[in-house]
């Protein structure tokens, strides 16, 4: 090759045999120093970039502007990027910026898709793993709800007919309390009755060696009712609901009729009216040694008409009635002289009281 008017891009020896020119800037190269540089003279082909302009080409640029045509002294081969797999040292030592950035590009392109691939497998297994449990999990939960489902509509349906059985007993019980109560009166009424011939003596003093069936006559007598012991069924002391009270036991006495026994309480009613207070029927006028005390001659009542009376004289004294008495078994009450008289049938009639 004629080396004359060349300018050199090298080593600047104006005479060599073989050279290169830059097909863009048009500077000449010894092909022994490019040789020197690269190791091989086969990858100097013809059109030829030099190193400078080659870097200074846009990104992408790849030699596809060099036209088809090469020296016959030198071996034609096409351009390309050094591959993956190669060893080092096999690549051109001039390769470009574009090419290195795609080849690092593709190196973590691999890595990075590898790297999902494992954690797409592991992600995979813990998912699958934990789905499987969640899964267990929603189950048994779902069975325990169907358990827990059954077991209410089991306990609804106890409920509805607990409520139905207790509204029966409910009925039941209001008609076995009335019955309780029309019976309570029934025998109430009965045991009552059976007292109709009888009349009890209240605080008579007490003596060993007593004749309780002497005290009624005597008391008869000072009536002037004139009973005579024939006409007295029986006679006896009754025990006293508190043992403990210094009261003594009253004196039942049963008469042979009705009419004698009521005949012996109109008597007492009118031998009180007709005496003072302190005068009224006492154990003085029997004759009976010690202190002076009052005797009380009353009906004979059932236990149940005993509390009723009692209750009665209670709310008399709370309400303001003035007269609560006793006459044939029945207990009445008056607010006043001139106001009408209640009769007293069982507790609600005290409740009632106004």
């Amino acid at each position: 090759m004629s080396s004359g008017g060349l300018v050199w891009g090298c080593c600047g020896l104006p005479t060599a045999d073989d050279y290169i020119q830059c097909k863009k800037c048009m500077k000449a190269f010894h092909l022994a120093c490019l040789t020197s540089s690269s190791g091989s003279s086969d990858l100097v082909v013809p059109p030829w970039i030099c190193p400078a302009c080659t870097n200074q080409l846009p990104k992408g640029g790849n030699g596809d502007e060099i036209p088809v045509g090469f020296s016959p002294n030198v071996t034609t081969r096409p351009t390309k990027r050094q591959a993956l797999e190669s060893p080092p040292g096999s690549g051109p030592d001039l390769a470009s910026k574009e090419d290195l950035r795609c080849v690092v590009q593709e190196v973590v392109q691999r890595e990075i898709e590898g790297l999902a691939a494992k954690i797409s497998g592991s992600l995979r297994l813990v998912l699958n793993s934990e789905l499987k449990t969640v899964s267990g999990e929603i189950k048994d939960m779902k069975d325990s709800m169907n358990f827990m489902n059954t077991k209410f509509e089991e306990m609804l349906r106890d409920q509805n007919e607990a409520k139905v059985i207790i509204a029966d007993l409910k009925a039941e019980n209001a008609s076995l309390t009335s019955t309780v109560k029309d019976l309570s009166a029934r025998l109430n009424s009965i045991e009552q009755n059976a007292r109709s011939k009888n009349v009890e003596i209240q605080c008579v003093p007490e003596k060993k060696n007593e004749n309780v069936i002497e005290i009624v006559t005597k008391i008869s007598k000072v009536i002037n009712c004139n009973v005579s012991s024939e006409n007295i069924a029986s006679c006896t002391r009754i025990a006293k609901l508190n043992p403990g009270h210094p009261r003594p036991r009253s004196i039942v006495a049963q008469f042979s009729t009705i009419q004698t026994r009521d005949k012996f309480m109109a008597a007492v009613i009118n031998y009180n009216k007709q005496k003072p207070l302190h005068d009224k029927l006492n154990s003085a006028n029997l004759d009976i040694d010690g202190p002076k005390t009052p005797i009380y001659v009353v009906d004979h009542l059932s236990p149940a008409n005993k509390a009723l009376h009692a209750a009665a004289r209670t709310a008399a004294k709370q309400k303001g009635y003035k007269h609560v008495w006793v006459r044939s078994g029945r207990i009445y009450m008056r607010k006043s002289d001139d106001s009408n008289f209640i009769l007293v049938k069982d507790m609600d009639t005290i409740k009632n009281l106004v």
